[in-house]
């Protein structure tokens, strides 16, 4: 297996375990305390790392010039998402994310001039169907999340947070070309939780959805292990990226939503709709298989 192939795998499984995690971390503490918190103390940890094993790369502009690029998509990504899960139907609105891989796909192709081999591009179209599917719930058409575009508000934040993340992972590219994969991750956790200290409390305060931050232990440890989860993703992430296409990596860490379904069944009961898991992820598993093979 190609070192890119298990980075990316180890992504979207460091991935998953964050989504887990910081659901029962908002459950507890809020949403603006637990996303900054998480993401404040990924950075740390990514910053030790870095520090450990050796100098900071030095800052040019083309650093400045990717930092300026990647923070507004990634906070305004965020933000997408929190308010498309707030305000939405998971069954419409998870579905939506699986156009994340083809957006990267498409924006490097525009703006990296990476050009997917024909098996490759068949997998990122096949995986994108699969995590559509993995999405869809009992008792509801196949199409019901793309009717919902043009009525349900929270669809249109998933598409905006598909769009922005698909973007980022584009602009992740420019930024690990400056300074390598792990010093990027780093500027990506701070650069990322400070934007979103400043817009996170403005968009709880319009919608009122903060929540109360909470002080007990087990709060701490979820946000902890949230944080650490982030951190591992992120590194597994830009690793890959540097070794390998954008669209052949974002494709492979999509599978996060496989195991993140995988790991709701088994440890908080989430059985419901398990015919659209099941198909879902062997679409997702064979469309990974061909990007791992045309890659």
């Amino acid at each position: 297996m190609s070192a890119w192939i298990a980075l990316s795998l180890l992504s979207a499984l460091a991935g998953a375990t964050t989504s887990l995690t910081m659901k029962r971390a908002v459950a507890r503490g809020g949403v603006v305390p637990s996303t900054i918190a998480y993401r404040l103390l990924a950075a740390l940890l990514l910053a030790a790392i870095v520090a450990s094993t050796g100098a900071w790369p030095s800052a040019t502009p083309a650093f400045w010039h990717a930092v300026a690029l990647v923070l507004p998509p990634e906070s305004v990504g965020v933000l997408c998402m929190m308010l498309a899960l707030r305000s939405g139907e998971l069954s419409e609105v998870q579905p939506i994310f699986g156009l994340i891989p083809l957006f990267a796909m498409l924006g490097a192709g525009i703006v990296l001039h990476e050009v997917p081999s024909i098996v490759a591009a068949a997998g990122v179209v096949l995986l994108a169907l699969g995590i559509y599917t993995v999405g869809l719930r009992a008792g509801r058409t196949a199409l019901e999340p793309l009717r919902a575009l043009a009525r349900s508000t929270s669809s249109r934040y998933a598409v905006g947070a598909a769009v922005c993340f698909g973007a980022t992972s584009v602009i992740h590219k420019l930024g690990i070309a400056a300074v390598g994969p792990l010093p990027w991750a780093v500027t990506l956790a701070v650069g990322s939780a400070c934007a979103l200290a400043v817009a996170l409390p403005l968009v709880a305060w319009r919608w009122r959805i903060a929540g109360r931050p909470s002080h007990d232990r087990a709060w701490g440890g979820l946000v902890l292990l949230s944080a650490v989860g982030w951190a591992v993703q992120q590194i597994g992430l830009q690793t890959a990226l540097r070794a390998s296409q954008t669209s052949y990596v974002v494709a492979l860490t999509s599978t996060s939503v496989v195991f993140a379904s995988a790991l709701g069944v088994l440890l908080l009961g989430e059985r419901a709709a398990a015919g659209h898991r099941i198909a879902g992820s062997v679409l997702v598993g064979a469309g990974a298989a061909l990007v791992a093979l045309g890659g």
